[in-house]
């Protein structure tokens, strides 16, 4: 009789979303995972009672309080290592890649198949969500209903990503008043972006993608505000770039740059030198584009020797 066993899992965040709007009044949102992730270990215990994880992680245990309920196993328990970690509040889906590792990682524990489609439930019933679950760029009615369409493979992409500080709570910016009528007012031009992305994603042209997700920032701008946007576009545009990437429902905002142009690391550096001078963010970094989805990183089993 196994006593514990562990899940090591790893699912990335995103650099906010390509286009994020409404069709026929219901929000969706189409994800752009990048290479910074959350790295959840969790080590099952037979013979203990109750979970060891960080007070904080509230929608972690939320998630592990599902699977328990779903798999009819009220004396699940153990403890949840958060092995690396998001920043919080700025939209790069760390509530989403949180839940997703920990039910994973969970799952794998248990013999479980973590597929996507289950991830993705468990993590909409908690709250309006990312779908860094799925492999590749994914679309996914994030509030109602919770259809998913995969696009396809993520197109390579540098982001020099930055924002001005503060944090939106994804379940607060889903509920607010006008959500919905900033929505319908937008539809038209979030059907551009939409089209535009899925030509970009299709032929690969990066450029197209920047463009959609240049158009459906601007439009969030409407209820969502970002320091110094048209100029940050002009300055990114200026030094190569092809548009723009927001988190919608965050503080993040990111120049889009083909991965060609800064290949050397003295480039990088100095474009990311130049943008603190310039903007003066409370955060800035430089992430690639991601291929999406979870990745087990390590199981293992250890047995009863009692």
């Amino acid at each position: 009789m196994m006593d514990r066993t562990i899940g090591l899992v790893r699912c990335p965040g995103t650099c906010g979303e390509w286009v994020q709007g409404a069709r026929n009044g219901i929000p969706f949102l189409v994800d752009c995972p990048i290479d910074r992730f959350s790295e959840v270990r969790v080590s099952l215990n037979m013979n203990a009672t109750g979970w060891d994880l960080p007070l904080h992680k509230t929608k972690a245990l939320q998630v592990l309080e599902l699977l328990q309920e779903d798999l009819g196993l009220p004396d699940l328990s153990g403890k949840v290592e958060f092995l690396e970690q998001l920043p919080e509040g700025k939209g790069m889906a760390s509530s989403t890649a949180d839940i997703t590792a920990v039910a994973a990682a969970a799952l794998i524990a248990l013999g479980e198949d973590p597929v996507p489609e289950r991830l993705a439930d468990l993590a909409l019933r908690i709250e309006p969500s990312d779908s860094v679950m799925f492999p590749g760029i994914t679309e996914i009615e994030h509030v109602v209903r919770h259809k998913h369409r995969m696009l396809g493979p993520s197109v390579p992409a540098l982001f020099l990503a930055l924002d001005w500080g503060g944090a939106i709570d994804t379940r607060i910016f889903n509920a607010r008043p006008g959500l919905t009528e900033h929505y319908r007012r937008y539809e038209g031009e979030i059907a551009r972006a939409y089209l535009l992305a899925l030509e970009g994603i299709a032929q690969i042209d990066l450029e197209k993608l920047a463009v959609a997700g240049t158009i459906s920032a601007r439009c969030n701008l409407e209820i969502n505000r970002k320091m110094q946007f048209e100029s940050f576009v002009t300055w990114v545009l200026k030094k190569g770039g092809l548009g723009v990437v927001s988190a919608h429902s965050g503080t993040l905002l990111a120049g889009v740059f083909p991965l060609d142009s800064f290949s050397r690391q003295e480039a990088c550096k100095n474009l990311r030198h130049e943008a603190r001078q310039r903007f003066i963010p409370a955060y800035l970094d430089l992430f690639h584009s991601h291929s999406g989805g979870i990745m087990i990183t390590k199981t293992a089993v250890t047995e009863n020797t009692g």
